[in-house]
């Protein structure tokens, strides 16, 4: 404990190094990505209007908010008087609407990613700046731990920016309601659901019509982040394989070669 204090020493020159640099740059990227990730909102919505025009038009709507569980939202309540005086079948399940697809697992691995990163990027600056010489000493113990958690959290970003895109195509189906809503006889939407020749099961239903589909520019944004944020840490770790014995034993091994085999 006393060696490790007692090696402690300022030295912003690690960060101009490109190891030092492009942590910085994960540090923030990695901000980047959960945060516009978590803070990505959008709503879908959906009329419900009658044939008979004297009777009010039934608006549908619902958050899409992190983490994304959207069949865990809050279902859309008909009570006692359902759209146009209809009257549902005796199979119908759920006379209410509610609203299919989970999708958090994939948010929240992408959100956890950058947490670590993030949270590892201060961990690895404050070893850059504060104990530089543990970094550089002989047996090369930190240089070694570092490129293998790097690596590590490289593997994550690219699993967790692939995983998030994935449940973001999944996001944008769902909230496009005519990928849904008529399709369901007895539960989600049941109200809605059309006959295989288009025409709808409830007769005083006159038409079910998207009002919105969601905006997904911030989502895209994150996911772009993601798979920046596995570019910057793959790429570091060609800085940080030189800074390993490992290169250094390579090196030598090369030169104790070219020696042998010159006879002068």
């Amino acid at each position: 404990m006393e060696s490790i204090t007692s090696n402690r020493q300022l030295d912003m020159e690690a960060l101009k190094e490109p190891r030092g640099f492009l942590r910085c740059l994960q540090w923030f990227f990695a901000m980047l990505a959960f945060a516009t990730c978590c803070d990505f909102s959008t709503k879908l919505a959906f009329d419900i209007v009658c044939k008979d025009n004297s009777q009010a038009t039934t608006m549908v709507t619902t958050d899409i908010t992190y983490p994304f569980s959207i069949d865990h939202n809050p279902p859309f309540k008909f009570g006692d008087s359902p759209p146009c005086g209809i009257k549902f079948g005796p199979k119908v399940k759920d006379q209410d609407i509610t609203f299919p697809g989970d999708f958090s697992s994939d948010a929240q691995f992408f959100v956890f990613t950058g947490v670590i990163t993030w949270l590892y990027c201060f961990a690895s600056i404050a070893v850059y700046v504060f104990y530089s010489s543990n970094y550089s000493d002989e047996q090369k113990n930190y240089p070694k731990v570092d490129f293998v958690i790097t690596a590590l959290l490289a593997f994550f970003w690219l699993a967790g920016s692939s995983a998030w895109a994935n449940g973001l195509n999944g996001i944008k189906q769902v909230s496009d309601p005519d990928n849904w809503i008529f399709t369901s006889q007895y539960e989600t939407a049941a109200a809605c659901f059309k006959t295989t020749n288009g025409t709808y099961v409830y007769t005083k239903i006159g038409e079910c019509h998207t009002t919105s589909r969601g905006h997904f520019g911030g989502a895209n944004v994150s996911v772009l982040f993601g798979f920046l944020n596995f570019f910057l840490w793959a790429s570091n770790l060609w800085f940080l394989y030189k800074e390993t014995g490992w290169s250094k034993a390579k090196q030598d091994q090369a030169n104790l070669g070219n020696v042998e085999t010159d006879p002068y």
